[in-house]
Order: C-alpha cells, then structure tokens, then sequence
C-alpha cells in the first residue's frame, strides 16, 4: 500500500490530508474453508502503539471479513502461518513528526485567535476613549480660550475687580485640573497603543511559527508512502506506517483482504481500493462480493 500525502496552506491553518496507493504482488488463492492463522513478526516499539493494541486492531480488521460472510476467516495463533510484521522507518517518522507539527500549529492558531480577539477588543475600547479625549481637548481648548480672553481684557482695563478676579483664579484652577486630568488620559491611551503594537507583534510571531511549521510539513506532500504490503513469496504483512488508530485498521484489513487472494477493486470507499482515501471501517458490497466469489458462495 502506498500513501500519498498532500497538504494544503492557508495563511495560518493547517490541514493535512492524504491518501494511500495499496499495491500488492501475485496472490496466493485463500482457503476459506479453515481460518487462516495469524503470528506477530518484527514488531518495532517506536510506533507507540502496544502489542496489546495492535492485535486488538489486527482483530477488528479481520473481523471486517469474517461478519460479512459470518465465518472465520483469520485466527491468532503463535505459530501462524501468516506473519505480521510493524516496522518503522522514514515513513513512520515523517507521518509523527508531521502529526506533532500539525497539533503545534494548530495551538498556535488557537493562540493567535486569541490574541487577535483581544486586540480587537482593545481596539474597540481604544477608538471610544481616544473621541473621548479628542472632545474633551477641544472642549479645553474653548475654556482655555475663554478664559485668556478674559485676562486679557481685564489686563487691558487696569485689572479685574475683585469678585470677577476671584472667578478668574477659580477657573484657572479647574483649567488646571482638567489639563491634568487631559494627560493622564494621553498617558493611559499610549500605554493601550503600546499593548495594541504588542499584541499584533505576538500575533505576527505566532502566524510565523505556524507558517513555518507548514513549510515543514509541505516538504513531504506528495510524497507517496508504503502504508503496508502482503508479500506472497513469504506470506506476510507489514505495515509501514499508520497515522491514526483507524487508518492503521484499514491498512490491515486491505493487507488482509490480499492475503485472502483479493485483489483491487474500483470503489473509493472501499476497503480493497488500491488508494486509503476513506475513513469507513465497513466493507462495500463490492468488498463482500469479491470475497464471496472468492470463497465460492452464493
């Protein structure tokens, strides 16, 4: 089985697909009318995957042929005749370093969201305060007017009596107070622009960690795989590489299906066409026919 990887970039999501070419050699005839016994061969730990658990996926996937005729196709038994074999590579290794890659990016995304919400949101509140100040500048502006005007008449008149004078001393005061209270809100919108620059400064670093992470992973597209092949010549199956619990049950129950002599079929959802591209775990009526002319049934 070959796989076939093709990995598409947007800005700064990620998504992996992929699909895998089955291919096999000259197939042996099954013999339906005794199950065919199975062993585990070469079994590499690498892939983080007990040997518990692979039986237990080598066990669904055979269990795919043997319901759909309800008979027993495959059975475990230490000294077997068909060996299974997991052995780790390149392949395998490309598939977890591409799945690490892709979980980091997709952290990163969810990061960058974040960020991006919350500068939003900061921007928002910057737009509201900085037409607020805006106003009350101008508002000043006016008073500040006002007032100079005043003084300068009265300057211009010998001085202010004093009940206007004493006016005049109060409303410079508040001028004062609203001048002070003007730059501690000039001084509190330059600290919010400052987090804005900081927030577009973490998300741009975070967008360019994830883009780098899926120039990383665009270096294996299209780069075609052994997911797993049957060889007659020994009666074997290994599997190559797997990047999920059910991909890898597909990969085996395709593997298997040739062991049983099947060959090749033309739909896309099924177990036995030769590229992995579906995520169903049940046989097509093309499967299941195939596999009854096979075992002579009607």
């Amino acid at each position: 089985m070959k796989y076939e990887k093709t990995i598409n970039s947007i800005l700064v999501l990620a998504i992996l697909t992929g699909s895998g070419t089955f291919y096999y050699q000259n197939y042996v005839k099954s013999q339906c009318d005794s199950p065919i016994t199975y062993k585990l061969g070469d079994f590499d730990e690498e892939f983080g995957i007990t040997k518990k658990d692979f039986l237990s996926s080598i066990d669904i996937a055979s269990n795919l042929w043997s319901k759909s005729i309800n008979k027993t196709l495959f059975k475990y038994n230490e000294n077997g005749d068909l060996t299974i074999n997991l052995k780790y590579d390149s392949r395998q290794k490309t598939t977890q370093t591409n799945q690490v890659l892709k979980a980091d990016t997709d952290k990163l995304n969810t990061s960058a969201l974040n960020i991006k919400q919350q500068y939003l949101t900061l921007q928002e509140e910057y737009t509201q305060d900085e037409k607020e100040y805006t106003n009350l500048v101008s508002q000043f502006e006016i008073n500040q007017k006002s007032y100079n005007d005043k003084v300068t008449y009265w300057n211009a008149h010998n001085g202010a009596p004093e009940d206007i004078y004493n006016a005049l001393v109060a409303e410079h005061k508040k001028l004062e107070s609203d001048y002070s209270l003007l730059e501690q809100k000039r001084t509190n919108l330059n600290t919010v622009v400052e987090n804005i620059n900081n927030f577009i400064h973490t998300y741009n670093l975070l967008v360019d960690s994830a883009n780098q992470n899926i120039n990383k992973i665009n270096e294996s597209a299209g780069k075609e795989f052994e997911e797993g092949i049957y060889d007659p010549n020994t009666n074997s199956i290994t599997i190559y590489e797997f990047s999920t619990d059910k991909k890898l049950i597909r990969v085996l129950a395709h593997e298997l299906g040739h062991s049983l002599g099947l060959n090749h079929n033309q739909n896309p959802k099924s177990i036995m066409y030769a590229m992995n591209k579906a995520n169903n775990l049940e046989l097509t009526t093309d499967d299941i026919n195939d596999l009854k002319i096979k075992c002579k049934l009607p």
